[in-house]
């Protein structure tokens, strides 16, 4: 546990300001005292430590390390003393411990300042020479580095509060969306009667408009589910070259509007693999969808499906403007998109639900350049059915 080496690190320091103090000639009976009740706070944390989690556990610590600063602050000086900065530890810590009253603990603090400042006449001098100076520094140090724990144990759990958040959002868009898809392509085929060409227009725009927000919201919902760990495979069975065709036919009217040339190889024998078919469809989907986005009119798509080296491997490959070296360890990151991006709509995570789906099969995604020019994503897959 990280609290435990940040403990151990404090004693460390208490050890050596105590050492330098003693061999500068501080004297040793209030040296003892001052050390006492330094090291005194990390011996009870170490005690502490299997109950932490808990409020009276965290608020024990926490009462601890006041204890002790204000003891200290006190025995040297009360208001003036440098060792007041041990009392930034109580804050530190409830960050540290991940309680959200982390500004009680400062209050804690404030207050315990004034109570320093008010004992200082009447406690007995428990400090001596620098190890008064040496352990400011120190307590500063402790708590800087408690406040950077606090910091990263908290950036998971945003984050994990940010994923549920857009889960649910988008669980709200689906229903509303699929209405939409519904509505317009009536009112596209003119199911209730004619309308004039400006209108079918619209509607064939708005569902255009909706199929690519529900297939926007889809990934998002997905890539929730894969970073909860809640998305499991259905693993089935099947030929690949029948999903290879499946995705090639729905992308064909997206291909030739841009009179791009959409082919595809696969063996003359079923290539069987015992997968999720569903989630090899849409990585295909997102690979052939952004191969088309990102290769200029009148240019080429190929998409192949192989068996090799005992693995199921699905190539994507275009005639655009390829991937830079550079980009391609981080591309297939969630948002993350490539140079060409500007210039085409989407928000990067096609490819990191592509990446995503391939590590649930035990695979990987990578990107090439392809022969003669051009982007190959290749996403690799042990998969094949025995």
């Amino acid at each position: 546990m990280r609290l435990a080496l940040a403990f151990w690190l404090w004693l460390a320091g208490v050890a050596v300001s105590a050492a330098v103090s003693w061999i500068t000639g501080a004297e040793l009976r209030p040296l003892g005292g001052a050390v006492a009740l330094a090291v005194a706070p990390a011996l009870a944390g170490f005690a502490i430590l299997p109950h932490l989690g808990k409020k009276p556990a965290d608020a024990a610590l926490i009462a601890a390390w006041l204890i002790s600063a204000v003891g200290l602050t006190a025995g040297s000086g009360g208001a003036g003393s440098p060792l007041a900065a041990m009392l930034l530890a109580a804050p530190a810590l409830a960050l540290a411990l991940g309680r959200r009253w982390a500004p009680e603990a400062g209050a804690a603090a404030a207050l315990g300042f004034a109570l320093a400042a008010a004992l200082a006449p009447l406690a007995k001098d428990t400090a001596s020479g620098g190890f008064i100076e040496s352990m400011a520094v120190v307590a500063i140090a402790f708590a800087a580095g408690l406040m950077a724990l606090g910091q990263a144990l908290a950036a998971p759990e945003r984050d994990t509060a940010m994923g549920r958040r857009i889960a649910e959002v988008s669980h709200e868009l689906r229903t509303p969306l699929t209405h939409i898809l519904g509505f317009s392509e009536m009112i596209e085929r003119q199911i209730f009667g004619e309308l004039g060409a400006r209108y079918v227009e619209y509607a064939g725009l708005i569902r255009r408009s909706g199929a690519h927000l529900l297939g926007l919201v889809n990934d998002l919902l997905d890539l929730s589910k894969i970073e909860a760990g809640r998305y499991e495979l259905e693993r089935d069975t099947f030929d690949v070259r029948e999903v290879v065709e499946e995705v090639v036919r729905l992308s064909v009217d997206s291909a030739e509007k841009k009179e791009i040339a959409l082919g595809m190889v696969t063996p003359p024998a079923p290539l069987l693999a015992t997968a999720d078919a569903r989630a090899l469809k849409r990585m295909l989907i997102n690979t052939v969808g952004n191969a088309i986005k990102f290769t200029p009119e009148q240019g080429r798509v190929m998409v192949i499906a192989d068996a090799r080296d005992g693995a199921l491997v699905l190539e994507t490959i275009d005639s655009g403007p390829g991937i830079p070296e550079a980009e391609r360890r981080t591309l297939g990151q969630a948002y993350e998109r490539g140079s060409g991006g500007a210039r085409a709509e989407g928000t990067g995570l096609g490819l990191s639900l592509v990446r995503a789906m391939a590590e649930l099969h035990g695979g990987e995604l990578s990107f090439h350049e392809a022969p003669g020019g051009g982007a190959l994503v290749r996403v690799t897959l042990p998969v094949l059915a025995s």
